[in-house]
């Protein structure tokens, strides 16, 4: 009885141990009579070893140059590198932008600066891995040319990589891959190096970013493209422009490699978004139906362009408007400066066919500000 007890109390303390320490042993069979206790619990010490081991490895890509700069390369080489691309200079332009946005709450982005890169990739998507690197696939462009938009999707991905979202992420599939290595007995630091390497650059589109943190970082890209000194409404019109596109599905399209069971989905985040840059503006500007309002009164229902719908012009208006609200520009006179309303110094809608002279626009906001 005390060897059963013994035996019992030994199994519950290698589950917990396993719990703790996270790693999967789902590939694992039960031990046989034959086995015996001493396997087992050379199998746990392996695959604490193994997980260590992988945890060094993941730190060398997430925060050493050396690291970094050989998976920029493993993942130039997957995807290919498109050269010359008509939007370099724009993206490279939003990089350092929204990496001074960064700094401005967070300045370690200063030690880790992003690298980046466009691939030859025709979906609409972008990524950013371990040790922030980033790419965005030359797709995105066939939907988005607006430089504050194409700020919000990068933002976005930035986000993910300053709250460490994909190497946690990352680390629950390396555990997997570890747990089979441990099965074999192999657990040198050279093969677990590999697994890392091989896990992160070929398996990408499998590493999952549950909901909260596709929150966290829409909330985190609406902040640095704030501070960088882009239109806050950009992040709403975005997902107008996408659900306009491509409807209403939990489908996100910065992120479609990833389970899309996990995310919001893309009426949620423009309202998201549309509510957050009300309450910038101290809850004077709303958007309702593609209708600003000011006040609770109506302001503008703005004509669509050539290459803007109306309701995705409404949240760019709103955005102006809350600029200004927050930085005090709302106590000023609104006046019309050619065909753009002004309201002090911001710049608050180019008016075109269709929505009246901006003179007009601007005596209306006098009356409801």
């Amino acid at each position: 009885m005390k060897g059963n007890l013994w035996k019992k109390r030994l199994v519950a303390g290698i589950t917990a141990c396993t719990m703790a320490f996270g790693v999967s042993f789902a590939l694992q069979p039960a031990p046989t009579a034959d086995a015996g206790w001493g396997a087992v619990i050379g199998t746990v010490i392996g695959g604490f070893q193994a997980k260590a081991q992988a945890e060094r490895q993941i730190k060398e890509l997430d925060q050493t140059e050396e690291g970094r700069q050989q998976l920029f390369a493993m993942f130039k080489d997957k995807y290919g590198v498109e050269e010359e691309s008509p939007w370099e200079s724009t993206c490279a332009r939003v990089m350092n932008r929204v990496t001074d946005g960064i700094a401005v709450s967070d300045p370690s982005v200063r030690k880790k600066p992003f690298l980046w890169f466009i691939n030859r990739q025709d979906s609409f998507n972008a990524f950013c891995s371990l040790g922030h690197v980033m790419s965005i696939n030359r797709g995105l462009f066939r939907y988005l040319q607006n430089e504050d938009e194409i700020a919000v999707v990068i933002g976005h991905e930035m986000g993910h990589g300053m709250k460490n979202h994909v190497a946690d992420a990352w680390r629950k599939q390396i555990d997997v891959a570890i747990g089979a290595q441990v099965l074999a007995n192999v657990t040198n630091a050279t093969v677990l190096r590999n697994i890392v390497l091989n896990t992160v650059v070929t398996h990408i589109d499998r590493v999952s970013i549950g909901r909260a943190h596709e929150w966290e970082a829409d909330g985190l890209a609406l902040k640095y493209i704030t501070d960088a000194g882009y239109n806050p409404g950009a992040a709403a019109a975005v997902w107008q422009r996408f659900m306009e596109q491509q409807g209403n599905n939990s489908q996100d399209f910065v992120s479609e490699m990833f389970d899309p069971s996990d995310h919001p989905t893309n009426k949620e985040r423009r309202d998201k978004y549309a509510k957050t840059v009300k309450e910038y503006s101290g809850g004077h500007v709303d958007v309702k139906d593609g209708v600003v309002y000011v006040n609770g009164k109506t302001f503008v229902q703005p004509p669509e362009t050539r290459d803007m719908s109306s309701a995705e012009r409404a949240y760019f208006v709103q955005g102006n408007l809350a600029a200004a609200y927050h930085n005090g520009q709302n106590e000023k006179e609104a006046y019309a400066d050619g065909d753009i309303v002004m309201l002090g110094n911001q710049p608050i809608m180019q008016c075109v066919s269709g929505s009246g002279a901006a003179s007009a626009l601007a005596g209306r906001l006098n009356q409801i500000k």
